[in-house]
Parts: C-alpha cells; sequence; structure tokens
C-alpha cells in the first residue's frame, strides 16, 4: 500500500513538474509583440481601476492611461487589441472583470463595419495569448472558432513552438509595461485630398454580428453594475471606402439610444480638443501621439465631467502611478524626437 502511495506521489510531482516547465516554455516561446497591452493590466491589484478602455487598435492607439492620469488623476487600463472586432471584445471585457471592478467601461464602436467574428487568425491571437486561462478564454475560442481551428488557441505552443530559432533575450523577461497597454504612434498622414468628416445624420447598416455582441456587452455592462460608455474615437478613410465606415459608425447612436447607453461620437467634438486630421493622425485610421493627447484629455474631461471619478493622484496607494509619468515622458520626447530626425513625425 505503501508502495502505492509513493508511486501516486511521483506521478503526481512529475505532473506538476511537467506542466510548470509547459506553462514556461509556452511563455517564453510566445509572440511577445502585443503583451504590453495586457500585461499592466494584470499587474494592478484587483479594485483599484476606475476605467478599462476596450476596443480595437482605434482605442489602442488613441488613448494613453497615463496622459488621464496625469490630467484627472485616474487610473485605468487600455485593453484595445488590433484587430479586436466587438465579439473579441466582449470576452475580453469578461476577462477584464475577473479581476476589476471599474467604474466605468468604455467601448470603441469602429469595429461595427467589419461582418465577421473575428478580424483574423492572427488578431485574435493578439487578445487571446496573454489572456490568463479561464473560462472567459476557453468560451471565446468555443464561440468564436470552428472546430478545426481551435487548438493553437488553447494551447499557442502548436503556433510558436518553432520560434526557439528567434528568441532574443527580452523573450526571457517580463514585457515593458511603460505605456500602461495605450501604444503611441509616433508618424505623421494626412487625409487623401478633399477627405471630410460626413454629417452626423448620414448612416449605413452597420454589420449585424457586432451589434448582436454590442448588446452582450451592455448586458454584461448592467450585470455587473458598471458604467458603459460607448464611443468612436477619431479616425479617416481611404477614398475607396466600400464600408461607407463614417455613415455604419453612426448608425451606433440610434442603437445606443434604444439600449440607454451614452454614445460620444468624438469625430464630431474635433474642434472642442484641437484636433487636427492633418497633422494628428498616424495613418488613414489611426491617430498618432499628438491625437492620441488630445483625445484622452477630452475624453478624460468627460468622464470626469459625467461620471465624478475622483482624482487620486494624492493617494499613497497609486504612487506607482506617479513614478511611471518621469519615464513615460522620457520615452515620448525619445520617439518624438526620432521621428522628426527621420521626417516621419513632421
Amino acid at each position: 500500500m505503501r508502495g502505492k502511495i509513493n508511486n501516486i506521489l511521483r506521478a503526481g510531482a512529475f505532473l506538476l513538474l511537467f506542466l510548470a516547465l509547459f506553462h514556461y516554455a509556452s511563455g517564453v516561446l510566445r509572440d511577445k509583440q502585443y503583451a504590453f497591452s495586457t500585461a499592466p493590466f494584470y499587474q494592478e491589484s484587483p479594485g483599484k481601476l476606475d476605467v478599462l478602455f476596450m476596443g480595437s487598435s482605434h482605442m489602442l492607439n488613441g488613448v494613453s492611461p497615463l496622459v488621464l492620469w496625469e490630467s484627472q488623476g485616474i487610473p485605468s487600463a487600455n485593453l484595445g487589441q488590433n484587430g479586436q472586432v466587438l465579439p473579441v471584445t466582449y470576452y475580453a471585457l469578461r476577462e477584464a472583470f475577473r479581476w476589476q471592478k471599474p467604474e466605468v467601461v468604455v467601448v470603441d464602436v469602429y469595429k461595427v463595419v467589419q461582418d465577421s467574428l473575428i478580424d483574423s487568425n492572427a488578431a485574435l491571437h493578439f487578445s487571446l495569448d496573454h489572456m490568463r486561462p479561464g473560462l472567459p478564454k476557453l468560451q471565446a475560442v468555443f464561440d468564436l472558432l470552428p472546430a478545426g481551428e481551435r487548438a493553437e488557441y488553447l494551447w499557442d505552443i502548436i503556433l510558436y513552438h518553432t520560434r526557439w530559432k528567434e528568441l532574443e533575450g527580452s523573450d526571457f523577461h517580463p514585457a515593458d509595461t511603460l505605456e500602461k497597454g495605450g501604444q503611441a504612434l509616433f508618424s505623421t498622414k494626412a487625409p487623401y485630398p478633399g477627405w471630410q468628416v460626413v454629417p452626423e445624420s448620414q448612416t449605413a447598416p452597420p454589420a449585424q454580428v457586432q451589434i448582436d455582441y454590442l448588446v452582450k456587452i451592455v448586458e454584461l455592462c448592467r450585470k455587473e453594475d458598471t458604467g458603459l460608455l460607448l464611443v468612436a474615437l477619431p479616425y479617416t478613410t481611404p477614398e475607396d471606402d466600400p464600408l461607407d465606415r463614417q455613415a455604419a459608425v453612426n448608425s451606433v447612436a440610434a442603437y445606443a439610444q434604444e439600449w440607454g447607453v451614452p454614445f460620444v461620437n468624438m469625430m464630431y467634438h474635433v474642434e472642442e480638443m484641437g484636433l487636427d486630421f492633418t497633422t494628428d493622425m498616424a495613418d488613414v485610421y489611426h491617430l498618432n501621439w499628438r491625437g492620441m493627447g488630445k483625445a484622452t484629455n477630452w475624453l478624460g474631461e468627460y468622464l470626469a465631467g459625467h461620471w465624478g471619478l475622483p482624482s487620486r493622484r494624492a493617494d499613497p496607494a497609486y504612487q506607482a502611478w506617479e513614478d511611471a509619468l518621469p519615464p513615460y515622458h522620457a520615452y515620448l520626447e525619445q520617439r518624438q524626437q526620432a521621428a522628426q530626425a527621420s521626417g516621419e513625425g513632421s
């Protein structure tokens, strides 16, 4: 009997060791390209964040948690991600609620233009690879993917096992959290000649699958007793635009009114924020660092005014946020100088 118990204990110890090594190897081999967007969120103690920013790269490149902290003293996380359509945002928000109970969730709705459950397999990896194991991740995989494509998201070492040939020193260190989840862009691109913001009354049908998951997001926030603000951060569009992006985004206003949820289309507040589309865009779709600062400051004033969120800059529990400002400013200055020297930031 004692021999059997010893064998069971040895087998259990071996299994635990194997799982620990498997977890470590998966983390080392995993692509770290967008680890910066979730790492700061998981570093925060439960209950310390007042606002969560969710959505696609429009959010990722459009809102800086540290600019918001400096201007309003509001602790937040930017969980936006490249190619994150609203079905993926829904599961990312479910995951976020496992760790934080914010006062407000801010969701960018630009992706209502896209008629698909995922943007691409690569984009889904950006969102799911660094999400911690749990029911939201598991259900996302089974809900959004066909059976034959699920394995590499449940065990991403299947996809990344050959990366051992490309490993660098940074693969063995924690992800960079300098920007607290946001990602400032340092190029400048003016819209095509003649581009303009269409009238707010001009609408076009959005993709129904995106509206369906927006409903789920509304219901989830109500269940969690958390405020929800829908926004459209400023963007420009290509000259050939069969998706009629601006009109489709404008259509969200009627849905939001029906749901009793505030929607702020920031395209119609650019004068208030001092945003210039000729100097404040990084490319056709995304704000650059100048636009990000202007949009964040305006949105911060809106959040503080409409939700009464207090400044926590004098709270010793948030000293780490204060300490993060000098290196963040140094980083911005260095990147701006590099962009101007290369001609990209002019």
